[in-house]
């Protein structure tokens, strides 16, 4: 899930010089400012998001992001840090195909969105994927790739830079970048307001999807994180504990998750970004969690330190569970995820 921010991310994919040229000099052109409204956010969002990645070197191909994200950055709201990205912008006056390659077993996820971040395809399994305007719907498509990584572990970094070197993208011509200047003041302002809604919903249930698929109240909120896996492919629970004072510590304990994929948890600050700290702890998943001595995972937050899987609670924070792979216990609703609780 994403959303931008006020800050940029370095990756070692390069762009080409022509591509992130001509990009440049067709978004500069476009000097009028344009007001941002809760009507037209979503687009607004979008764009913003395009252009960041644009100046990253990710028009016209895929720019692979060879880390999680780091606290710093600011162009990803609730970013996970259980993939490594591979994103890119495409102008589809002409058709692109993408090409996914076959990963066995490991998590890797396709999402197409179009301008107004509603998400037009998504993909699972290794294959050719040509997008056109027509099926799409507008000119400019954002594609988001989601590829399982353990980044504790060398031998399986370097695995998926691998996988992500394996993505090819295939275009006639890499067309042109050009998308309204709009006003970030009122877009920020906006992005706040959405935010403070969007982390009290119980679910992203019917938040992610195609315009004929999604609650328009839903689709709103969860627009200031765009590009998330539509269900019943994958399962987005925020929470916010009653006592998110960042001194009370919270715990819940987990076993046996029937997910295909993986699951996992992250803790963000009010404004749903990662907060840096000291011990570096942000997130765990089933993978890098430390088991307890019968097998099941206990997630602390906040309190001691030294604790095993111990997340970093600051002020107001608030928590986000993912689960890749949902299993009919989980969908049919007889799998119930615990929720944290105050350590008594």
């Amino acid at each position: 899930m994403l959303a931008l921010g006020g800050s940029s991310v370095t990756a070692s994919q390069n762009p080409s010089e022509e591509n992130s040229q001509g990009a440049e000099n067709e978004t500069s052109a476009a000097d009028e400012t344009v007001p941002v409204t809760w009507e037209n956010f979503p687009r607004s969002e979008i764009h913003l998001i395009m252009e960041n990645l644009v100046e990253q070197g990710g028009f016209g191909e895929l720019h692979h992001f060879r880390t999680v994200v780091d606290p710093d950055v600011r162009f990803l709201a609730l970013p996970n840090r259980d993939t490594f990205y591979s994103s890119g912008v495409f102008d589809l006056t002409e058709p692109v195909t993408i090409t996914k390659p076959d990963v066995g077993d490991r998590h890797q996820s396709m999402v197409v969105l179009d301008e107004d971040a509603y998400v037009k395809e998504t993909h699972h399994d290794p294959g050719e994927y040509t997008l056109t305007q027509d099926e799409i719907g507008t000119r400019y498509t954002w594609v988001m790739i989601r590829t399982f990584v353990d980044p504790t572990d060398p031998d399986d970094v370097e695995t998926v830079h691998g996988l992500q070197d394996e993505l090819s993208v295939s275009q006639d011509s890499a067309g042109t970048f050009e998308v309204p200047n709009w006003d970030r003041q009122e877009h920020d302002e906006l992005f706040g307001a959405l935010v403070t809604v969007m982390k009290t919903m119980e679910d992203f249930s019917d938040a992610i999807g195609d315009a004929d698929e999604v609650d328009p109240v839903k689709y709103l909120l969860a627009s200031v994180t765009p590009s998330g896996v539509p269900e019943p492919d994958t399962i987005y629970m925020p929470a916010v504990p009653d006592q998110n004072d960042g001194d009370t510590p919270y715990t819940f304990t987990v076993d046996d998750v029937p997910v295909d994929g993986f699951w996992s948890v992250t803790v963000y600050n009010s404004e749903g970004f990662l907060e840096e700290n000291e011990y570096d702890a942000y997130s765990f998943n089933n993978v890098t969690a430390e088991p307890d001595d019968d097998g099941s995972i206990t997630i602390h937050f906040g309190g001691d330190p030294d604790q095993p899987n111990y997340l970093y609670t600051p002020e107001d924070w608030f928590y986000l569970v993912r689960l890749y792979g949902p299993r009919e216990e989980i969908l049919d609703g007889s799998y119930q995820f615990p929720e944290a609780e105050p350590l008594e």
